[in-house]
């Protein structure tokens, strides 16, 4: 039975190339799909060419949509949120400690 997990993830910080890499690594190690939206434009979050230009699209502040669907959707949904919170926070602290 496939499930559908829609969160609301509010961007802290800019994540680089390495980190962009990194999440889509993240994201296929799930069968379930993964789709990112902003303003209207969804992106498939496991191929890394679309995650690089939606990258280019937002801004620091800005919210945007994950929805995984798939039989381990939920799971995929809390990993890759928590996984990005944790990516963006040390962003932050690599960006302050240069400073």
């Amino acid at each position: 039975m496939n499930n559908i997990e829609t969160t609301s993830i509010k961007l802290t910080a800019k994540l680089n190339m390495n980190s962009l890499i990194s999440f889509v690594k993240e994201a296929k190690s799930f069968k379930s799909n993964v789709a990112l939206y902003r303003n209207g434009h969804s992106i498939n979050g496991k191929n890394l060419t679309s995650v690089i230009t939606f990258n280019l699209s937002v801004k620091e502040n800005d919210s945007i949509l994950m929805i995984t669907d798939g039989e381990d959707a939920d799971k995929a949904s809390t990993h890759l949120v928590d996984w990005l919170n944790k990516e963006m926070d040390s962003v932050s602290e690599t960006t302050l400690s240069l400073m």
